[in-house]
């Protein structure tokens, strides 16, 4: 029976707090609904996978002017009859010849 009165008064605590506090504890319950549902559009949906290039079993290689690296010539970045292996060795092999 002490057990019980003791637990009594500690929900009737409880309550009072909860009372006093609703409108903080209205505000936390709102932020963190809105915060849950940022994270739920922020996450990338599972269903889209990128799917990797198919290619032939016979892939001519070619090799960078600029940096001498080795690459499949579809991968390649074409300037006249160069094939680059980036964008930024193509810049940079235009800008040093200029």
């Amino acid at each position: 029976m002490k057990w019980l009165i003791i637990l009594f008064l500690l929900l009737l605590l409880v309550a009072i707090v909860a009372w006093q506090y609703r409108r903080q504890l209205m505000t936390a319950w709102f932020m963190y609904q809105t915060f849950r549902k940022m994270r739920k559009r922020m996450k990338p949906p599972n269903e889209k996978q990128v799917e990797p290039k198919t290619r032939s079993g016979d892939t001519e290689l070619v090799r960078c002017p600029k940096c001498q690296k080795w690459m499949a010539k579809e991968d390649g970045v074409k300037l006249k009859s160069d094939y680059f292996c980036s964008l930024a060795c193509l810049e940079e092999s235009v800008t040093f010849n200029k």
